[in-house]
């Protein structure tokens, strides 16, 4: 009688130790998959982050002269600018080097940008994930836009979109195609997942020796920076500029 009572506690004790142990490891088991999914989260958040707040640089600017009059003021400004486009693998390739003259010292960088609904940006949507910016052209705050120098083709489409320069996207090209039917009608953008199409100018103050850089921010517009400190492309470019043929030519529509 004693054996089987002792046999009986002892049954109990193993199933009590048993279910204990099965729900120790259920609570871990669980708690292990919320981690996981926290962290699956917290990292899906921190993508989502750098994507609106990411940028891409589309151009360069530096300043290969300035001419001063008596009074010291700049009267003209000999710049360089460099486009970029992109390669394979979503390399940066950069696009032949342009040398024009501005009267003054304060360029204005003029584009049509397009920005698509932050829903694309957060998943990083293929075709739709960044903003889009065709450069115009540059004028000066002493002349009239128009007066400006183009920076399209001598076939008046952006010259990211010529083929000599890599394969152009055809969503791209197909958006220039109806870049002002864009414009005038908003509406129409909306059904391409546009929320913005518009014309922006960004202009300041340029000096010698400094590297600019023109950004588009993948959920907004333009961003004309100067880069902090020297830059080696500084040199670089002027020394690949020095054969290049001077351009000023109206810039038109």
């Amino acid at each position: 009688m004693q054996r089987s009572f002792k046999m009986v506690i002892a049954v109990v004790i193993l199933a009590t130790v048993g279910s204990l142990a099965i729900n120790i490891t259920q609570h871990y088991l669980a708690r292990r998959d919320e981690i996981l999914r926290l962290k699956r989260q917290r990292t899906e958040l921190r993508e989502i982050i750098s994507r609106l707040t990411g940028r891409t640089r589309r151009a360069e600017l530096i300043v290969d002269g300035q001419i001063r009059g008596p009074n010291n003021k700049v009267r003209q400004t000999t710049l360089l600018w460099q486009e970029f486009t992109v390669g394979p693998h979503g390399r940066q390739i950069p696009m032949p080097l342009e040398k024009f003259t501005i009267p003054g010292d304060t360029p204005y960088i003029d584009a049509l940008v397009l920005q698509f609904d932050n829903k694309y940006v957060e998943k990083g949507d293929l075709l739709r994930g960044k903003s889009i910016a065709f450069f115009r052209r540059i004028f000066s705050s002493r002349e009239a836009p128009d007066a400006g120098v183009s920076l399209l083709s001598k076939h008046g489409i952006p010259r990211v979109l010529e083929h000599r320069y890599g394969r152009p996207n055809r969503f791209l090209a197909s958006l220039w195609r109806h870049i002002w039917p864009l414009l005038k009608h908003p509406h129409l953008g909306k059904k391409l997942g546009l929320s913005v199409v518009q014309g922006e100018a960004h202009y300041r103050p340029v000096r010698p020796g400094k590297l600019y850089v023109v950004y588009v921010k993948n959920d907004g517009g333009l961003e004309f920076t100067e880069q902090p400190g020297e830059s080696d492309l500084v040199k670089r470019l002027a020394k690949e500029a020095s054969a290049d043929r001077s351009l000023h030519v109206p810039a038109g529509q």
